[in-house]
């Protein structure tokens, strides 16, 4: 499975408030609290799979629609080149 990790210049931040937003080179993202869970986790060593399990823990959710809402996310940010991917044996220390 592939591990996600934020782009080049691109880095995830909480405020005090709990509102989050992803710094990009070309400004600011606000995120939604969904989106904030998923990159929070976004370190370059998990696995899409296990954000997915961390998540679906936390907020008691059905594992395969936390699976596919995981990928959908992360596949929109690839896109928009904020995350890139790193096959499994090549996950950042």
């Amino acid at each position: 499975m592939r591990t996600p990790a934020l782009a080049a210049g691109v880095r995830f931040r909480r405020a005090a408030d709990g509102s989050a937003v992803l710094l990009i080179p070309e400004g600011v993202v606000s995120l939604n609290g969904s989106a904030a869970a998923v990159l929070e986790l976004v370190d370059g060593r998990r696995t899409v799979g296990e954000i997915a399990e961390d998540l679906t823990r936390r907020y008691e959710a059905d594992p395969a629609q936390m699976q596919a809402d995981v990928a959908e996310l992360l596949a929109q940010m690839s896109s928009k080149m904020w995350v890139v991917w790193a096959p499994e044996n090549e996950r950042q220390p």
